[in-house]
């Protein structure tokens, strides 16, 4: 588990082929590159789906944002699937602000 202000933690319920990441709190400048390390790792077999649960990040800049879209270039470039996430408001209106919404699969629910 990455305790620097954003936690991410595997989803033990994950099945099988399907890797699950919750990521809490501040996903920022002062955050960014520790989930940027834990996205290449979660992300070098490009193997699977990886979801990133992001209902528990409470905020959101433009180094997060660039986080999220590097795992996703990261995984179309090595013939993964798309990386999907789960978002709450403070997401959804920062991915908008960007123009970036569109760059991810959303899951609902």
């Amino acid at each position: 588990m990455t305790t620097i202000n954003t936690a991410a933690e595997r989803d033990g319920l994950a099945p099988e082929g399907l890797r699950s990441l919750r990521i809490a709190g501040p996903l920022t400048a002062a955050t960014a590159p520790d989930l940027r390390r834990r996205l290449r790792e979660e992300t070098v077999d490009g193997e699977g789906r990886v979801v990133l649960d992001l209902e528990a990040v409470t905020g959101l800049d433009a180094s997060g944002v660039a986080v999220l879209l590097e795992a996703a270039r990261v995984r179309n470039a090595r013939g993964g699937r798309s990386l999907a996430v789960r978002l709450n408001p403070v997401v959804i209106r920062a991915l908008k602000h960007t123009g970036t919404l569109t760059a991810f699969n959303i899951c609902i629910g």
